[in-house]
């Protein structure tokens, strides 16, 4: 049976840096097939290559700037990362496009990392979300759903 892992990374403390998580918040809400993890990533950097580890299949949620409006909602490869999106916000030690650099030599990471980014308006210091950033939530969970509907069928 295949694993997928879903994983939110960012920082509650700073605002909307924090909505990775939150996703993870509502996932763990709804009934998921077995196979399938969510883990709160929050600023782990390398140690988020332990949930990686044989995954058939990772989505990562974090905040990631692209120059849209706040609260727009991007879903793109790990591969198009170089040339589309050059910074998830990620204020961590080490940012997650790097760190799975530097583990796939260690890790069994897989090929198939799906990116679910939510445009930030406020990096600052809160435990609240921007109207913006709460209001993109259903539609990242939305996402996610439909990635892993993708996976049920090819069983």
């Amino acid at each position: 049976m295949k694993r997928i892992v879903v994983i939110g990374i960012g920082n509650i403390l700073l605002g909307d840096e924090g909505v990775g998580i939150r996703v993870i918040e509502e996932l763990r809400k709804l009934e998921l097939p077995e196979y399938v993890e969510i883990y709160d990533g929050a600023t782990l950097g390398l140690t988020l290559l332990n949930f990686l580890d044989g995954a058939d299949k990772a989505i990562i949620v974090d905040a990631v700037r692209s120059k849209g409006n706040p609260g727009d909602v991007y879903r793109f490869h790990f591969s198009e990362i170089p040339q589309k999106y050059k910074t998830m916000v990620s204020l961590h030690d080490l940012d997650f496009p790097n760190a799975v650099e530097i583990g796939k030599n260690i890790f069994n990471i897989p090929e198939d990392i799906i990116i679910i980014g939510i445009e930030p308006e406020r990096i600052e210091e809160s435990l609240e979300l921007s109207e913006n950033v709460k209001k993109a939530i259903p539609k990242a969970i939305e996402l996610i759903l439909e990635e892993i509907s993708v996976e049920d069928q090819s069983q």
